[in-house]
């Protein structure tokens, strides 16, 4: 009877780390390499599309395509002016450009535009992707971020619309990865490190974090601040990354909030996050968690290359059709479909930081 039982207990050890072994190999090069391939596809199509139907910049047809793209070319010093020259890169740097030059005036007197702050955070990290040199466009709008901070150190989005527009954290995320790039050499340096220090301040008093765009917000938030601000503080940063881990679900993925199921909204920021954060990245790459949020993305998408989200939010404008799958849901599933890219471009290539600027890079390697 013993020697059955322990017979059935090598099987199944055998089993679990046959198993093991299978997960943490995750999908194969040549399966995440149709994924991308597919997927840019859809992002380029969006991207080409948007101007014909608005003027106004947005996250999900900009920025968030830009730097699906961008992985794997803006840190190459030998890609990146190919990159620059795309024909989806200049489309979106042509728009955000047009979008924000008109608004000059008004974003130097620190006057709200639509979106408020996180639409200029946003339009900074698209030009900083795209290769945009500083010039009066983005010197309005870094002066409209440092104008419009709070008084306890965060900046606000307009609108309720989550998962994007629904989180202080990852705004004042965003505005300080447009401060970095833009900022410094444009403006006071005293004025960016009191702003950088008022930030960390209010992230530092941030306790409940409802949502993972929240969390994604402070984890990317005191990564920049502590490296501006010269910090060390090791304990906090691996304390905010196993929040990170700790959110992970069975399935591999994440999801935006604790009621709703993973998706590759969430499972998409948050590989690509750890990819920034962690600074063992072959570490990184080997653990089983990884793997499994990397196999979630590719097990996840549609047929036609992209991932489907559904819309939380109420709609401010009219519905209109830019030609990306799944209708009314067509906004977020652009940006799951951007974020999902990105990660997974990032795993492939394991060659940058994805959410560091290269001129942000530059410039501390100088200790400017």
């Amino acid at each position: 009877m013993a020697d059955k039982r322990f017979s059935i207990f090598l099987a199944m050890s055998l089993v679990l780390v046959l198993t093991t072994n299978v997960v943490a190999q995750g999908p194969s090069i040549e399966k995440i390499d149709q994924a991308i391939q597919q997927a840019s596809q859809i992002l380029d199509k969006a991207v080409a599309n948007y101007p014909t139907h608005r003027s106004c910049f947005s996250c999900h047809h900009q920025a968030l395509p830009l730097l699906a793209n961008s992985v794997g070319n803006v840190h190459s010093s030998e890609l990146r002016g190919a990159f620059y020259d795309r024909a989806s890169t200049q489309s979106v740097m042509n728009f955000t450009i047009q979008a924000f030059s008109n608004k000059r005036s008004l974003l130097s007197k620190g006057s709200d535009i639509g979106g408020k702050a996180l639409t200029v955070a946003y339009g900074l990290w698209a030009l900083d992707l795209g290769g945009a040199k500083p010039g009066e466009t983005s010197l309005a709008m870094v002066e409209n971020l440092l104008k419009t901070q709070s008084e306890d150190g965060a900046w606000n989005f307009q609108s309720l619309r989550p998962p994007a527009a629904s989180s202080r954290a990852m705004t004042s995320a965003v505005a300080v990865y447009g401060l970095r790039s833009y900022g410094h050499g444009a403006v006071d340096e005293e004025r960016l490190r009191s702003a950088y220090q008022k930030a960390l301040a209010w992230s530092h008093q941030l306790h409940e974090l409802p949502s993972h765009e929240d969390l994604i917000g402070q984890v990317w938030l005191e990564h920049m601040l502590v490296r501006e601000l010269d910090i060390q503080d090791a304990q906090r940063e691996a304390n905010l990354q196993t929040k990170l881990w700790d959110a992970q679900r069975e399935n591999g993925g994440w999801a935006q909030t604790v009621e709703l199921s993973s998706d590759a909204y969430a499972t998409g920021q948050a590989l690509t996050l750890l990819a920034q954060v962690v600074q063992d990245k072959e570490n990184l790459y080997s653990k089983i968690s990884y793997e499994r949020g990397i196999d979630f993305l590719v097990q996840s998408q549609q047929a036609d290359g992209s991932w489907l989200v559904k819309t939380r939010s109420k709609p401010v404008q009219v519905f209109f059709d830019n030609g990306d799958p799944h209708g009314e849901h067509q906004f977020i599933s652009l940006m799951a479909t951007s974020w999902a890219t990105t990660a997974l471009r990032e795993y492939k290539t394991r060659s940058c930081r994805p959410l560091e600027s290269p001129r942000v890079q530059e410039r501390l390697k100088r200790g400017s």
